[in-house]
């Protein structure tokens, strides 16, 4: 493998703001041209591969090892990124008649969405922690349909029509990638035309908090990147961001010092302000900290039902005003748990992809200032509450180490929601976690567990596998728990198996790579073999 290419910091700012890049991999001569063949060979006799398309065309690990993208999630998501086993080939046939541009421009604005985390759902996160990578193997101008962006949607808690209306076509030539945030809103587009259209999905996530930038880094202060697709101004929840990528502990450093007056700032916040005020006056309120505690009542009325920028806005204010905000948001988590509490799962909880309530991202914006509040939360009554608040500590990093043995008593919830929420947070925080704890849940099991929830899985299968996450994420540190590691390979769900050779291969023990090795000889795939050649 050669060196990777990082992404410089225009590019990251870039990526920040507007939820994607575009870039084309060096790859040897042929390569696409092959994987095009291939694709169109298996969709026209095949099932479609699914999470196997990759042994199915491994050509295409070209492109994933090549320099550009694995420099680009390197700079994204750290060295230590690990690959998702979700992949999957989405083609659009060859057009059967004539479909005129308005017809496809209204077939693209109808498939408009966000993706959901396979194959159950996962908590949305603002924090840079999982990215995709589209790949198109043929030539793609936006007749063959490629896939479409809406740039800046990565903090959405859903699209609207404005939102669809923003569209944009990820065209290009053979060969041509998107990175793009997992949360950003995009939609396929359709084909025109007489050939296939193919773009293959690769997920992956990180697999430990910034510690540092992971780019080809020149300078840590953050500016406006000079392309931005956004529409609209959320400087303060992308410098925010940029902030924690480069590993600042305080991840407000590059607020904006305070001017303007609190209570001039506080009217304009009114509802009936036009928005891009109203988004001003929110970042313009954070610069005071907790000098502008009187904006507090006003930001959380903005939570949760107002426009999505202004969502945003208000959501990382609240955090930059520090000690004031804490108890208001605390009581905004326990109202919407109570009004959760009238349903038998709570309404946001969405098997393919969960909103967490605006308040647990802005107490996680807060980071170790709210550690302590936050966990008086995870014995409350409502299960969305202890959902949102183990959700909150795990977005808090290293900050949320003291929260870890409240955070390991709620692992013997009742509730599979809880459970899976509070694994995640303790891959995130990843410090003092006990190893036992986390070995049981490799196994763990439950009279509750057993009902489909989605796509063929039962809740077990995604504690398994969040377990097994955060056993890759630790690596070196998972070594003690190598023989339940060895078990977990013959799990009958894949994700908790590849999950779990994952951290088998990171702990790198002689052992643990010997039976890495056995296995993945044991599921060794020849992909000579066909119908005339069987040996």
């Amino acid at each position: 493998m050669t060196e990777p290419i990082l992404l410089t910091d225009e590019q990251m700012r870039e990526f920040i703001v507007n939820g994607y890049l575009v870039f084309e991999p060096t790859v040897p001569e042929g390569t696409h041209e092959t994987c095009y063949r291939k694709l169109n060979e298996i969709i026209d006799t095949e099932l479609n591969p699914g999470n196997n398309i990759l042994p199915r065309v491994p050509e295409m690990r070209h492109i994933l090892n090549s320099p550009e993208v694995h420099g680009a999630l390197i700079s994204v998501l750290g060295p230590d990124y690990l690959e998702h086993p979700h992949r999957y080939c989405h083609p659009r046939k060859p057009a059967e008649e004539p479909v005129s541009e308005e017809e496809a421009y209204a077939g693209m604005l109808k498939g408009s969405h966000q993706d959901g985390y396979t194959p159950m759902g996962h908590p949305r996160q603002h924090y840079l922690r999982y990215a995709r990578i589209m790949y198109y193997p043929q030539d793609s101008p936006v007749e063959l349909g490629p896939t479409h962006v809406i740039p800046g949607t990565q903090f959405n808690r859903g699209l609207t029509d404005e939102d669809r209306a923003r569209n944009m076509p990820v065209a290009g030539r053979a060969g041509t990638v998107s990175l793009t945030h997992f949360d950003i809103g995009h939609a396929a587009g359709v084909n025109r035309l007489s050939r296939y259209r193919h773009m293959i999905k690769f997920l992956y996530l990180r697999g430990a908090e910034p510690m540092a930038p992971s780019w080809d880094c020149k300078s840590s202060d953050w500016q406006k990147p000079q392309e931005i697709t956004a529409p609209y101004d959320l400087e303060l929840a992308w410098s925010h961001g940029w902030d924690w990528l480069c590993g600042k502990r305080d991840r407000y450093v590059s607020v904006a010092k305070a001017t303007g007056d609190v209570s001039e700032l506080v009217g304009r916040l009114e509802p009936g302000v036009q928005l891009e005020q109203r988004l001003q006056a929110a970042q313009a309120l954070a610069g005071f900290g907790e000098a502008a505690a009187a904006a507090v009542p006003s930001l959380v009325e903005c939570l949760g039902t107002d426009h999505q920028a202004m969502r945003v806005a208000a959501t990382y204010a609240l955090g930059a005003l520090g000690e004031p905000a804490i108890e208001p948001l605390l009581e905004a988590l326990r109202r919407a748990g109570r009004e959760a509490a009238e349903h038998e799962v709570p309404p946001a909880w969405n098997e393919g992809a969960i909103n967490m309530e605006d308040a647990a991202q802005a107490l996680a914006a807060l980071g170790g200032l709210a550690v302590e509040a936050v966990c008086g939360l995870l014995t409350d009554e409502s299960e969305w509450t202890r959902i949102n608040a183990a959700f909150a500590l795990g977005e808090m990093d290293s900050h949320a180490a003291s929260a870890v043995p409240a955070l390991v008593a709620r692992l013997e919830d009742p509730s599979h929601r809880v459970v899976r929420t509070t694994i995640d947070a303790l891959g995130s925080i990843a410090k003092d976690v006990p190893l036992d704890a986390l070995g049981q849940m490799l196994q763990a099991d439950h009279p509750d567990w057993h009902d489909e929830a989605s796509r063929n899985w039962v809740p077990r299968d995604q504690v398994r596998t969040n377990a097994a996450t955060v056993c890759a994420r630790l690596g070196v540190a998972a070594a003690p728990l190598e023989g339940k590691l060895f078990e977990a390979l013959d799990d009958s769900c894949g994700h908790v198996s590849l999950f779990a050779l994952n951290a088998l291969q990171r702990i790198g023990s002689p052992t643990a790579m010997r039976v890495a090795m056995d296995y993945l000889y044991s599921q060794r795939w020849d992909a000579s073999i066909d119908g005339q050649r069987q040996f």
